[in-house]
């Protein structure tokens, strides 16, 4: 990943953690196996503490912190950002190269929060 890269991303998830911080979620990991599309839900309601990229690695990692829970996304290749019709983040895709997707969710609008 190159410094211009780099820094778009690492700038990008500082903002977006700060813009969420504290809303509740959900957390699954969907992936293919023999044509068959498997779903892990791994976590349902924890606080968003944050989320972090290490581009240490020949392509970045990803590491989702959800209250003391971190879940790892290596060998990232794709992020993508999901709204709802009011324009409020309801969440992101972020695909590695093997293929999964991780999926996070908010449970909640930030207008829930007021």
């Amino acid at each position: 990943m190159n410094a211009t890269k780099k820094n778009i991303w690492t700038d990008f998830l500082k903002f977006y953690s700060e813009q969420n911080k504290d809303r509740l979620t959900r957390l699954g990991v969907f992936e293919y196996q023999s044509d068959v599309l498997i779903d892990y839900w791994l976590e349902a309601g924890l606080p968003f503490t944050g989320i972090d990229l290490d581009t240490h690695g020949e392509m970045p990692t990803i590491e989702i912190m959800l209250n003391e829970f971190v879940h790892p996304v290596k060998d990232v290749k794709k992020l993508k950002i999901h709204f709802d019709l009011n324009g409020n983040e309801e969440g992101l895709d972020i695909l590695d190269a093997s293929g999964r997707t991780t999926i996070l969710r908010f449970e909640n609008s930030p207008a829930d929060e007021s």
